[in-house]
């Protein structure tokens, strides 16, 4: 797009329209066709014209076309995939046209406009500059064509990044394109901090293929394919692209396996031998290694991370250690300790920080560790509320939301209870929600295990008095260190130890080997000492008593009485209570700020079923609730499980037990749909497994008036105890789709073969 001059096109360059185009490598002048650009003419503050403005025979597109680029969708590359958008004013008036190694107009608008270019003293780039972004805009807008101002554009840019922070963790962002040329520091973007980074699909620059040295045969057809000589030439000069002269890097792609193989695998080896800085990837600068986190009792372990280190090599990164493998079911932080070390021992050899640098020990302990001459409680002259206690604690904001009902919705024959909790949001915009979203709750403890626990500490403060830890360290605030001095420490607001050990602490998980080792400097008793010094030091066996027991907290202080507990070790040493989420059950009312919860009580023994009974935290709190009680939460959204987004696309969904939870609100926010006089709605099929019809089958009555209704389709219900059904025929909601997942079946064998593989030589730095 762009326009002709009048006549021949002999005049000069202000008449004349021209266009810089991409040539692969070459600028050339190409002729515009009339009649797509934009006359600039300029208007003061007052609206007056200044009339020499045009007589420079200015004229810009009207949209930026694109076509060089390439667009990676899915991992299908399309080539020249052309786009357009609309331009922002100062990449035309200060970019293209004011920039000295562009059109260079800025000196001749500053002369027209009678400002002194002399010098620099008298701003009158600035001037000139800001003059001809005001006739951009100016004429642009008369000509009734879409473009944006930079403060506009950053301020919306802003505006995105957040909700992608909020959305996905994260916005990838190159500050040297989004920082305007002009008034950058009067814009919010001036300063922020960005990573820049790709998520695909996305348009990114591609290499010219002119410049790649190939060789092709064509064949009857006319369609060109690599010959053997060809990818093998290829090959052999592809060092030539690496040579010192050139400034672009390229990345070979091949379509078919030949004999070369061998070439190409020793030209990569000589490739990243050649230099620290040149690469054939976007990455060649990096230094590498992952480590992935997962449970082999899952299909595909760890595929995140190994996908991440294998697109990290492929864009160029060198590996300075092979990846690294972290199971839940054996030796999880154990194996992520044994990777730190090599791999700070491989980054000091990679990055040359000296010869027979080790990783010291205390790297890999926690920065606030427990010793009994360090660490104090000092009571405190009041407590901390509830909600602004885990605000502190978690870091973010809690609302508070106000039992109606709790209701359970298994037959009283059953043995289990799944419970209906209805909760009173009072219309916090906060708490607002949509179908598929989570809602955060904030659990407690059961009180007769805190008051167990309460019992067992040996040096304990009034249990309902407000204290604080404090922390003996030194003064490092100056330039010399100070003398000590007892600092707070802010990991808990300050709170009664009963309120601690109900509301902020984890309690029933099982003591981790650090805490485990803190405890056998405790014990009074060789045996309890010895005991607890293997089971933090020997992860086999750590590991081994884990699984078996799962023992709480005062389960470990039952099981070793010898060890004496100290209130301060309690407060600054257990882990945190995290909150647990729970799928949203009911779809948003404007006309109802209700949110309801379906719940699973959890209940099981350890040691075989031969331990204790252990409780769930949080649904065995939520079961107990009474109205008017309240609950801090929050809502965690999740935009990628939603119902789909036009009415008239089928679904279906698979929910066995109160995996139905979510479904729940899909198929009430269909009914109102309906009944407020919608569209026609797709077909919504819902497969739902439990036990039995009249133990279990939870909202049963509700599916078959959605069903009536046609908010659902159909309801396929498989039921795995029912009396009088054969035993092999839908007794799992698996079974209808022909597949079984029997994850519990084959853990102990699953974890058997994790130990096996944890027990193999720890891998040493890359070669």
């Amino acid at each position: 797009m762009g326009w002709e001059g009048d006549g021949d096109g002999e005049g000069d360059g202000e008449r004349g329209g021209m266009e810089k185009g991409w040539g692969w490598g070459c600028w050339e002048w190409k002729r515009l066709c009339c009649g797509a650009g934009v006359g600039l003419w300029a208007a003061s503050p007052s609206q007056h014209r200044l009339e020499w403005f045009g007589e420079l025979g200015l004229r810009w597109y009207a949209l930026p076309a694109v076509s060089n680029m390439l667009l990676e969708i899915g991992g299908l590359e399309f080539p020249a995939a052309p786009f357009n958008g609309w331009y922002m004013s100062s990449e035309i008036g200060t970019r293209n046209l004011c920039d000295s190694h562009r059109y260079n107009l800025l000196q001749e608008v500053a002369l027209r406009m009678g400002l002194d270019t002399r010098k620099t003293s008298s701003l009158w780039k600035d001037k000139a500059a800001v003059e001809m972004n005001i006739a951009v805009l100016h004429s642009y807008q008369e000509a009734k064509v879409t473009i944006v101002d930079h403060h506009a554009a950053t301020e919306s840019f802003v505006k995105h990044m957040e909700n992608e922070l909020r959305t996905r963790g994260g916005c990838p962002a190159d500050w040297v394109w989004i920082v305007p040329p002009i008034s950058g520091s009067l814009t919010p973007v001036f300063h922020q901090e960005m990573v820049n980074y790709q998520l695909c699909p996305t348009f990114r620059y591609q290499v010219c293929p002119a410049l790649f040295p190939s060789q092709v045969s064509t064949e009857a057809m006319g369609t060109p394919s690599p010959t053997e000589w060809g990818q093998t030439r290829g090959v052999l000069e592809a060092p030539a692209l690496l040579t010192p002269h050139t400034h672009r890097s390229y990345k070979l792609r091949f379509n078919s396996v030949s004999q070369s193989d061998q070439l190409v695998a020793a030209w990569k080896r000589k490739r990243r031998q050649l230099s620290n800085t040149d690469s054939a990837g976007t990455l060649g600068a990096l230094r590498f290694s992952v480590f992935g986190l997962g449970s082999r009792a899952y299909p595909h372990f760890c595929a995140f991370a190994h996908a991440v280190d294998t697109r990290l090599e492929e864009l160029g990164g060198e590996r300075i250690l092979p990846m690294g493998e972290g199971d839940e079911l054996c030796a999880q932080e154990e194996s992520f300790r044994t990777w730190a070390r090599l791999v700070f021992q491989a980054a000091c050899e990679t990055f040359c920080v000296g010869d027979g640098v080790e990783a010291s020990e205390e790297i890999f302990v926690a920065q606030q560790g427990w010793k009994r001459q360090k660490h104090r409680l000092a009571v405190q002259p009041e407590g901390t509320d509830l909600l602004t206690g885990l605000a502190h604690v978690h870091k973010r904001k809690v609302f508070p939301c106000t039992v109606i009902s709790v209701e359970n919705l298994q037959s009283e024959a059953s043995s289990r209870a799944t419970m209906l909790v209805r909760l009173d949001t009072a219309g916090q915009p906060e708490l607002q929600y949509l179908p598929g979203d989570h809602l955060g709750v904030f659990p407690s403890n059961r009180p007769e295990l805190v008051q167990e626990l309460l019992e067992c500490v040996e040096d304990p403060p009034p249990a309902d008095e407000p204290v604080l830890v404090e922390v003996l360290e030194k003064d490092s605030s100056g330039r010399f260190p100070g003398p000590k001095s007892w600092v707070p420490q802010s990991r808990l607001p300050s709170c009664s130890l009963r309120q601690a050990l109900s509301s902020f602490l984890d309690i029933t998980a099982p003591p981790s080997p650090q805490f485990l080792q803190l405890l056998a400097t405790l014990a009074r008793e060789p045996a309890d000492r010895e005991r607890l010094q293997q089971l933090s030091q020997d992860a086999r066996l750590y590991e081994d008593w884990k699984w078996f027991r799962c023992p709480t907290l005062l389960e470990v202080l039952q099981e070793f009485p010898s060890v004496g507990l100290p209130a301060s070790l309690l407060l600054s040493q257990l882990p945190l209570l995290q909150p647990r989420y729970y799928s949203v059950s009911s779809a948003p009312d404007p006309s109802n700020a209700r949110i309801d919860l379906t719940v699973a009580v959890v209940t099981y023994q350890s040691e075989n079923g031969q331990g204790p009974v252990h409780y769930g935290v949080c649904s065995t709190w939520l079961a107990r609730l009474q109205p008017g009680d309240t609950v801090p939460a929050f809502i965690r959204g999740a935009p990628s499980f939603r119902p789909p987004p036009t009415p008239e696309a089928p679904c279906i969904l698979v929910g066995p037990g109160t995996g139905v939870a979510p479904f729940r609100s899909f198929w009430q926010q269909r009914l109102q749909h309906l009944q407020a006089g919608g569209s026609p709605l797709g077909s919504m099929v819902l497969v739902f497994g439990c036990r039995s019809s009249e133990l279990d089958h939870i909202y049963q009555r509700e599916m078959e008036e959605a069903r009536e209704q046609g908010a659902l389709s159909r309801v396929l219900t498989a039921f795995s105890r029912e009396p009088g059904t054969p035993k092999d025929k839908n007794r799992y909601h698996e079974d209808i789709f022909g597949l079984t997942f029997r994850t519990q079946e084959v853990a102990f064998r699953i974890r058997s073969q994790s130990f096996s593989m944890q027990e193999r030589p720890a891998p040493g730095p890359a070669p």
